[in-house]
């Protein structure tokens, strides 16, 4: 069984699947938008949710993440407004490079990939998502002190090698 997500009815994907679901999130007017790809997380968050609904153990953390996206809106505006001064003076300070190395893992391996896409797509400036536990492979070899680097890490499972990652990319500078 193959399962589509996606936001235009008959699309490729659409027809090649043997169902799916729409997101029905509108038209991505801008370059920059991401508002399919969020809907696309929330709908694989809402699918692990029912899936993992007949689990008894599982009720109270099920619970808290739904409680999560209910609130999700309201948070995403905060923080939107909270970034849009520090994300501006970043952009700044970007601007000038010839290339962007974007590190995630686990998670938010997705998220890299798809902020490397927008800010190539933005920006023109050569931007690569990498999995930050494939440094060691090669890409560790392109930082250095010129060379900006974004490392996607949040509080989970996997922190103390994302921060291992981080320590390996602060050693150069």
């Amino acid at each position: 069984l193959t399962l589509g997500i996606v936001n235009v009815v008959g699309s490729s994907i659409a027809r090649l699947t043997d169902c799916g679901i729409y997101l029905h999130c509108g038209a991505e007017i801008g370059v920059a938008s991401t508002k399919v790809y969020t809907s696309q997380i929330i709908v694989m968050v809402s699918m692990a949710l029912f899936l993992s609904s007949d689990s008894r153990s599982k009720q109270d953390r099920r619970r808290e993440i739904f409680e999560g996206l209910i609130d999700l809106p309201g948070k995403l505006e905060t923080c939107l407004k909270e970034l849009d001064t520090p994300m501006h003076e970043l952009a700044q300070r970007l601007k000038d490079n010839s290339s962007i190395l974007l590190f995630g893992r686990g998670y938010q391996f997705a998220t890299c990939l798809e902020g490397a896409l927008k800010i190539k797509e933005v920006s023109y400036i050569h931007t690569e998502g990498i999995h930050a536990g494939e440094l060691k492979h090669g890409p560790l070899a392109l930082v250095d002190e010129n060379m900006p680097v974004i490392l996607f890490a949040t509080k989970d499972s996997i922190a103390t090698k994302v921060h291992n990652a981080l320590h390996q990319v602060t050693a150069r500078g």
